[in-house]
């Protein structure tokens, strides 16, 4: 988590410049990005560009290091932080009491979640939407230009300028890689070929594999008396 390891970090060198340049690196989402960054926080600050080198492994807090295959960018832990806060009732009671609250709580909430979805019309989840039309926004600021066999070159209003391959689902910036839903250079190219974004978002994300996800039945259980 990112913000734990901040916390580790302020002790010794705090404000809020190298706060800002922290989640900067941290959010970097490919290597060259990085570096830069890092050659300038050097500039800036040696000793906390030292306490980084000597004290974190990029691999697990910055998004250039990370692997694309789970298709998640996250940087803090509010998965478990969520967990833990659907537990806390759990977990004042004995080993078997805690278990059943568990799994009368699980049980509930995935027929919930089924029945939920199943009422739902659109082929993508709708918080996924929601970042889509983000992602449509901020591509207004680039400009799409076609290179042939699926290639286009994405260029940004500050001179930024990034390679999209709609075949292969990939952009140089590595986000769409990383996350599964379209950069906003992507989406750029995307709109350029007047093809719906919807369709170039990871399966994953899709109601067929939330449905998929919540398949699986907790069955009931009978009491001791039977």
């Amino acid at each position: 988590c990112v913000r734990h390891m901040y916390n580790n970090f302020k002790k010794q060198h705090s404000g809020l410049a190298l706060n800002d340049r922290i989640w900067s690196l941290a959010r970097a989402s490919y290597k060259n990005l990085f570096v830069a960054l890092m050659m300038a926080l050097k500039e800036f600050n040696e000793g906390a560009f030292k306490w980084l080198v000597d004290n974190t492994t990029p691999q697990y807090w910055v998004r250039a290091y990370f692997r694309t295959s789970p298709k998640c960018d996250i940087l803090l832990n509010n998965l478990c932080e969520s967990f833990n806060s659907s537990i806390l009732e759990a977990r004042d009671r004995p080993i078997l009491g805690m278990l059943e609250t568990i799994r009368l709580y699980l049980m509930a909430r995935m027929e919930t979640k089924r029945e939920w979805m199943r009422k739902y019309s659109g082929s993508v989840c709708p918080k996924i939407l929601k970042k889509l039309e983000k992602v449509k926004n901020a591509a207004s600021g680039c400009i799409a230009t076609p290179s042939g066999d699926w290639f286009y070159e994405g260029r940004c209003m500050y001179g930024d300028r990034y390679s999209v391959n709609l075949a292969s689902r990939t952009c140089s910036c590595r986000r769409w890689e990383l996350n599964g839903i379209p950069c906003f250079h992507a989406m750029s190219v995307i709109a350029l070929t007047k093809e719906h974004p919807e369709s170039f978002v990871h399966e994953c994300y899709s109601k067929k594999a939330y449905m998929r996800a919540y398949e699986p039945i907790i069955y009931p259980l009978n009491g001791e008396h039977l």
